[in-house]
């Protein structure tokens, strides 16, 4: 019996350290755009994240909200990430509406010390859109530099389109942005 409650409590507490630096929260800008996301494990290789972002590139103010599953199994050399994320998008102008993506993210590893390259992409297809969206796709190119633990900075390039009832298709961003991530 004992050996039992001792398994069950180094189970716990495995899960528990795993989860210690499990909080995350990044900040992204643009030209014309703004981001923010927090993350949080939820078990060893698993993350849920709520984000924010607002652009004004098309000339007519987008926002978004999002929730996100992702799953980051190990991997040797590449810090790689899929999942799904659920985003609404709310535009006086082009309408408002949602849907589920499928997407992820891949970086690695550079020969200048602390210097990962990768990108990343989301994909939402008209068959699990609602609203006045059609569909949308997301996708970004980065380099980050390393500072410490769970912490980067980083620069690139991201791209959002969408298409709207009424509208067709708009880029609502396009152009490079600057941000940082920090791990707890």
């Amino acid at each position: 019996m004992k050996k039992i409650v001792f398994a069950l409590i180094g189970s716990g507490m495995a899960l528990a350290s795993a989860n210690a630096m499990a909080l995350g929260l990044s900040a992204t800008g643009g030209e014309d755009s703004v981001s923010v996301e927090a993350t949080q494990s939820l078990l060893p290789g698993w993350q849920a994240g709520l984000g924010y972002y607002s652009t004004d590139d098309s000339g007519h103010n987008t926002k978004a909200y999002s929730g996100s599953l992702m799953f980051s199994p190990w991997l040797p050399g590449v810090d790689l990430s899929v999942g799904a994320r659920y985003q609404y998008l709310d535009s006086d102008y082009y309408g408002d509406g949602g849907g589920l993506g499928l997407g992820g993210s891949a970086y690695v590893g550079t020969p200048i010390p602390r210097v990962s390259v990768g990108g990343y992409g989301f994909y939402t297809p008209e068959g699990l859109t609602h609203g006045d969206v059609d569909e949308s796709y997301e996708y970004g190119a980065r380099a980050r530099f390393h500072i410490i633990g769970g912490s980067y900075v980083y620069a690139g390039y991201r791209y959002y389109h969408a298409d709207f009832d009424d509208h067709g298709g708009e880029t609502l961003d396009s152009g490079p942005v600057l941000g940082a991530s920090v791990g707890f």
